[in-house]
């Protein structure tokens, strides 16, 4: 038997794999996500996310909840299925759990940007490396005198653009169609 053949192959196969997991690591750590004055505190959210990246697209809910220093993050397809679990201290992000189809999303980014426009104040958490553009409708973050993120406020929903990893989101809150749903029925 010529073991040559399978030995390429596993050899191939372990280069890929080991490529493909470090190219996580190729995209650079999202700055002003650190946040030093990070409180603990109870908060709680929940949305629908829509994210463009490279050729990729995903839509799922999201479910932000905080009790004490930890905000854990829970992503659910809209058939149910966990698509990722992560945690965040003020520090770093803690991926749990996650599925195949978006190991290389960039989390520290995805939620770095989540926080600046939807965690109360995270901004101003930050301290003087961030600077945030206001106009009456649109929010421009800027971090050590660069363009980062775009948050563009609609009635229904928050998009975001990011410039550094570039890739879009649509934020949907879900408690505001639930609450106008009761609403509707109750009448």
């Amino acid at each position: 038997m010529d073991f040559k053949p399978r030995l390429k192959l596993t050899a191939t196969l372990l280069a890929t794999a080991l490529f493909c997991s470090a190219c996580q690591s190729l995209i650079p750590s999202a700055q002003g996500l650190v946040t030093p004055s990070w409180v603990a505190q109870s908060y709680q959210r929940q949305d629908q996310i829509e994210v463009e990246w490279k050729k990729y697209s995903f839509s799922f809910l999201l479910y932000q909840q905080q009790n004490g220093q930890n905000l854990e993050m829970v992503a659910l397809s809209l058939t149910g299925q966990q698509l990722f679990k992560l945690s965040f201290d003020g520090k770093k992000v803690d991926v749990q759990q996650r599925i195949n189809q978006m190991k290389l999303l960039p989390f520290e980014y995805i939620v770095r940007d989540l926080l600046y426009a939807t965690y109360p104040k995270f901004s101003q958490l930050q301290g003087s490396q961030i600077r945030v553009e206001t106009n009456p409708s649109t929010q421009k973050i800027y971090i050590q005198q660069q363009a980062v993120l775009e948050i563009i406020h609609q009635p229904d929903s928050i998009e975001l653009n990011n410039v550094q990893v570039p890739y879009q989101m649509v934020i949907s809150s879900i408690d505001e169609s639930l609450e106008s749903d009761e609403a509707s029925n109750a009448q």
